[in-house]
């Protein structure tokens, strides 16, 4: 018999958790939930999150090693016995892993109640981008979840799911050094807005999640990465108040909890959403070279 959800908070929880408990995790216990690019940086944080509030996981991303490291995490974060903690190793562009992914969920966890859109790319370039780098972006952070999307309305419409994508700050204050990863993610917003028009008759909620600058791995990832020390200087230069006017950048749990939040029956309202997680740059002008 499933446990219910004040035999869990009373088990598992003491007194100093229970604020946390009672803003997101009461609606998401045992809920279902698939998260692409989640083997590190803000995929990561998500999974974790995800686990700390009971839900069965299916994780996807492309490298083996730190994808099984994160299903560890998660399994020992789960506060509570016999959470499924599953992955996928794949290239969540290639129609294949979708599909295999798809089934994979749906076999091990039993169906989907939330799909978190993660996996994306990032990479310097302005008018002059080769087409192969305008494709490698382009398929992945809009093409990969517009037809990995379509593969699992099916199942979201039968349990009045959810879908959050993770998008960009540059989205709507595009970077003119990053010109085409700002053109894709301000594709994937309008996609967000649209496809929650699409499924609100089915009582599927979809929203996003626009961070600004994120501590993670993706500014040291493929052919333009960045050095750990041009790194640091990214990371101050973005620290400054005149580009997020609270003062610092932000770490990945942070857009972790508003993840979650949207997610959740906290936000049973909330559909067509473009949430940003900036620190308040989307009120200043257009972003800066990163």
């Amino acid at each position: 018999m499933m446990e219910t959800e004040k035999e869990f908070e009373k088990e598992h929880y003491d007194d100093g958790d229970t604020a946390k408990l009672t803003m997101s995790f009461l609606s998401l216990l045992n809920k279902r939930v698939l998260i692409t690019g989640a083997s590190a940086g803000i995929g990561e944080a998500i999974a974790l999150e995800f686990a700390r509030q009971g839900c069965h996981l299916m994780l996807c991303g492309r490298d083996k090693d730190r994808l099984a490291q994160v299903v560890v995490q998660c399994e020992k974060l789960a506060p509570s016995r016999g959470k499924k903690v599953c992955s996928t190793v794949g290239d969540i562009t290639k129609d294949s892993v979708q599909r295999t992914l798809v089934k994979n969920t749906v076999t091990e966890l039993g169906g989907i109640d939330i799909l978190v859109n993660n996996a994306g790319v990032l990479a310097t370039g302005d008018y002059t981008t080769s087409i192969e780098e305008y494709q490698r972006l382009m398929t992945t952070n809009l093409e990969s979840v517009f037809f990995l999307t379509q593969l699992i309305v099916p199942h979201l419409s039968k349990t009045k799911g959810n879908i959050v994508n993770i998008s960009s700050i540059v989205a709507d204050r595009p970077s003119s050094n990053v010109m085409v990863y700002s053109v894709s993610k301000a594709a994937l917003d309008s996609y967000t807005q649209a496809l929650a028009m699409n499924l609100a008759p089915q009582g599927i909620r979809v929203n996003s999640v626009n961070p600004g600058t994120v501590v993670t791995r993706l500014y040291k990832r493929g052919e333009n990465a960045l050095g750990d020390e041009a790194y640091s200087k990214v990371i101050k230069a973005m620290s400054s108040p005149s580009v997020h006017p609270l003062g610092r950048v932000a770490l990945a749990s942070e857009v972790a909890d508003s993840v979650v939040f949207l997610a959740s029956q906290r936000a049973s309202f909330i559909t067509g959403q473009i949430l940003f997680v900036d620190g308040g740059r989307h009120c200043l002008g257009p972003s800066p070279k990163l």
